[in-house]
């Protein structure tokens, strides 16, 4: 469906905590913009139930599913979870970002769903083609790894000029 949060990183997707007050609310305007997601204890017996429930229920939609696979996608380590808590996305009280990643990763093993169906899917389809972009890629490693700070930008500028 998606890719993890590193490799997005590294295509140079960026992830903003969104305001809003449905946390399935994701959006896409040059940034992955999602919405702040608390995870506690309860966190899991939440998703498992509603999740049953939409799967249970033919007439139900699948939006909680979509997300929590969206979100299982997303997360793939606990840098994954860090770089997300870091953006404001993610703020979890269980014990470490390795947690909160087994948590994700094991919350939809058996769970039937088609990728089609998901009102995530056409989200899921222009963040890989931005990945896929090659040129993104690049100017995201530029910016990371030789542009990261002001006086990196100055010397280029003045060499450039000079």
């Amino acid at each position: 469906m998606i890719h993890s949060v590193s490799e997005l990183k590294e295509a140079g997707v960026k992830f903003k905590k969104r305001k809003t007050d449905r946390f399935w609310d994701v959006n896409l305007r040059m940034e992955s913009q999602m919405p702040r997601l608390l995870i506690h204890d309860g966190t899991k017996s939440l998703f498992l139930n509603l999740i049953a429930f939409e799967q249970c229920h033919l007439d139900c939609t699948n939006d909680i599913t979509s997300y929590v696979i969206f979100l299982d996608n997303l997360i793939d380590s606990p840098e994954d979870v860090k770089y997300l808590h870091y953006c404001g996305i993610i703020e979890h009280w269980l014990g470490n970002d390795a947690e909160v990643a087994d948590l994700f990763n094991r919350l939809c093993q058996e769970v039937v769903f088609d990728v089609n169906d998901s009102y995530l899917s056409q989200l899921s389809q222009q963040i890989n083609r931005y990945y896929d972009h090659r040129w993104n890629a690049w100017r995201a490693t530029l910016r990371h790894k030789y542009f990261n700070n002001p006086w990196a930008i100055i010397s280029f500028a003045a060499a450039v000029i000079l």
